[in-house]
């Protein structure tokens, strides 16, 4: 079993117009695979009333530093963020 941090995110826009991911729940949990960290974490948080955008889940290593992304999965039909570590 591993450890995955799940962060729940919602696309905003500054005052200059520029979109950027702010940063709305941050949960860890254990599980065999990112895509089942994603649907427990799904279950933990409400992300109805949350409405985000985006969800990143990342593989913790043992200590609390992030080690290497796992996976980006959009949430119902918006988008996810790339980035390439």
């Amino acid at each position: 079993m591993n450890n995955y941090r799940v962060s729940f995110y919602k696309d905003l826009c500054n005052s200059d117009g520029h979109s950027f991911k702010c940063l709305q729940r941050q949960i860890d949990v254990q599980s065999d695979e990112p895509s089942q960290a994603l649907m427990l974490a799904e279950r933990l948080v409400d992300n109805e009333r949350l409405n985000a955008d985006c969800v990143e889940v990342i593989l913790l290593s043992g200590h609390p530093e992030l080690e290497h992304p796992a996976v980006y999965s959009p949430v119902r039909s918006k988008h996810a963020w790339n980035r390439v570590a």
